[in-house]
């Protein structure tokens, strides 16, 4: 994805844009969890309004408070996933 181009959350469904492996999924999911910022019954940032289960699996998806960034993640690397 260019990097003109913010992400959006329908991007989740978009097999040209690169996820990340699910431990490291679960290691932003724990960030957000523990944040102020993240309301737990909906799952959702209070911040970028995103939900988190879903934005975390993004590789170029960044917390809006800087608490995780992006991440390099080729798409033939995430094919064997």
């Amino acid at each position: 994805m260019s990097e003109d181009k913010p992400l959006r959350p329908w991007d989740i469904f978009n097999k040209n844009v690169a996820k990340i492996l699910p431990i490291e999924k679960e290691k932003r999911l724990s960030i957000c969890s523990s944040c102020p910022e993240f309301i737990s019954l909906s799952k959702m940032c209070k911040q970028c309004g995103c939900f988190m289960p879903s934005k975390v699996k993004l590789a170029g998806a960044e917390c809006p408070l800087g608490k995780w960034g992006q991440m390099n993640v080729s798409l033939e690397k995430e094919a064997d996933i």
